[in-house]
């Protein structure tokens, strides 16, 4: 896609080659590998990918000095540091120019993980719509039981089968929309961040992410019958937030505190406190939740902005929830502090000022209730319950889950105007 002048004036590095999604996917990927010069491709996939797709890759492929590895998990696979260094080893066996990841969210986070580790080309072929990773340039990785986002390579093309995404287990279908869903309260987390701190800002990029998750909330009964060409729209949207993401070189178009929940879920589940669920139904979860902070925190419940209080430790509190991983908190909390402390000159001081941030987020919002009731059609409920989280649970994630990332949302906002306890009480039953 290469690099052009956004309205924004900024100049978006997309390196994305081609993007096919239909029926003839497959052959078109193995036509590009030709037309690539690659001549040992190295396909990534699991016992089910292999089944619903893997084969016909090798099949088309066969022709190429092939080599591929299968992982045998058919549930439960986990992009860690025993996963990578299976995969490693496997590569290592032989030459390879490019590695294909045949499968949806941790085959895909392994896959391009290693390929940058590994300096080689990355192509990706999903298998379900379940989630927004696909176009990204980062991987996801457990890595400490802790999840964090690592630099990775972002795919040289993405070839879809929308029959076979289709024929996915429903529950993926539903992560992808839980995951395509959730960017609409991590719009409002992006755009408070600019409007407070002058954070980096483009309304094409986020055009990109907005069309297709209000589109897919106003189809998400078709999408949940499964029908190809619905199915197809939806991972056409979350292979545009990917490249949003890569537009802007990190995650910040597509996710806000609703994935800093999912991460701290994440970790309790590493903890043995829960199981793990699906990364999509978490955050479009969360996504409830965060929608209601918003609103809480810039439909009035501030009227009156104050100079904002740095984040500092809970103490013991914290420390028994995120037993194990003290460093890596103290080092988010402290790049946290020094960002708002070098952009501090943005912070509004007038009234006018602030008004201004309030009526962006306030017309931002006027989405929640379609988000909201897709959601719930999604059978993502807005109560405590879900997934194993009980209320309490819940409270201690949107007071703690700031901590996952430096990155400023709107629990950072809430924590800075001594808000969050009095919104966490007020949103979570």
């Amino acid at each position: 896609m290469g690099s052009d002048r956004c309205v924004c004036g900024s100049m978006h590095d997309v390196t994305i080659d081609k993007v096919v999604i239909g029926v003839e996917a497959v052959g078109e990927l193995a036509a590009y590998v030709g037309a690539r010069g690659w001549s040992k491709p190295f396909v990534v996939m699991d016992a089910n990918t292999k089944e619903a797709l893997g084969w016909r890759v090798v099949d088309e492929l066969s022709r190429t000095k092939l080599r591929s590895y299968e992982f045998s998990e058919r549930q439960g696979l986990r992009a860690d540091e025993p996963a990578v260094a299976r995969l490693e080893a496997s590569l290592g066996e032989g030459e390879a120019d490019v590695l294909i990841a045949v499968g949806s969210g941790v085959l895909t986070d392994l896959t391009r993980y290693v390929a940058n580790r590994s300096g080689r080309f990355f192509v990706s072929v999903p298998t379900a719509a379940s989630m927004d990773g696909y176009a990204s340039s980062v991987a996801a990785m457990e890595f400490g039981g802790m999840k964090t986002t690592f630099p990775a390579v972002a795919p040289a093309a993405i070839f879809a089968d929308p029959v076979t995404v289709a024929a996915a287990p429903p529950d993926m279908t539903r992560s992808g929309l839980g995951d395509l869903l959730g960017k609409a309260s991590a719009r409002v987390d992006w755009l408070i961040a600019n409007g407070l701190y002058g954070e980096s800002y483009c309304p094409e990029v986020e055009r990109r992410v907005t069309e297709p998750f209000v589109h897919a909330a106003t189809q998400v009964h078709h999408i949940l019958r499964q029908s190809p060409e619905a199915i197809a729209q939806l991972l056409h949207g979350l292979i545009e937030s990917g490249i949003a993401m890569a537009m802007m070189g990190s995650s910040r178009p597509a996710s806000g505190c609703e994935h800093h929940a999912s991460h701290f879920w994440d970790l309790l589940a590493s903890n043995g406190r829960r199981r793990h669920a699906p990364h999509g139904l978490q955050v479009g979860y969360a996504t409830h939740f965060a929608m209601r902070l918003q609103e809480f925190a810039f439909g009035g419940s501030v009227p009156d902005l104050r100079p904002p209080l740095l984040p500092g430790p809970h103490g013991d509190e914290e420390n028994e929830w995120l037993t194990g991983h003290a460093a890596e908190v103290g080092a988010v909390l402290e790049e946290k502090r020094r960002w708002q402390l070098e952009n501090q000159l943005h912070w509004p001081v007038t009234a006018r000022q602030w008004d201004a941030v309030q009526r962006r987020s306030v017309e931002a919002m006027q989405v929640f209730p379609l988000v909201q009731s897709a959601l719930l059609a999604a059978g993502i409920p807005s109560e405590p319950g879900f997934l194993g989280l009980d209320a309490a649970t819940l409270k201690m994630t949107f007071r703690l889950a700031s901590r996952m990332r430096a990155r400023y949302t709107t629990l950072d906002f809430l924590e800075g105007q001594d808000k969050l306890g009095e919104a966490i009480d007020a949103v979570v039953p």
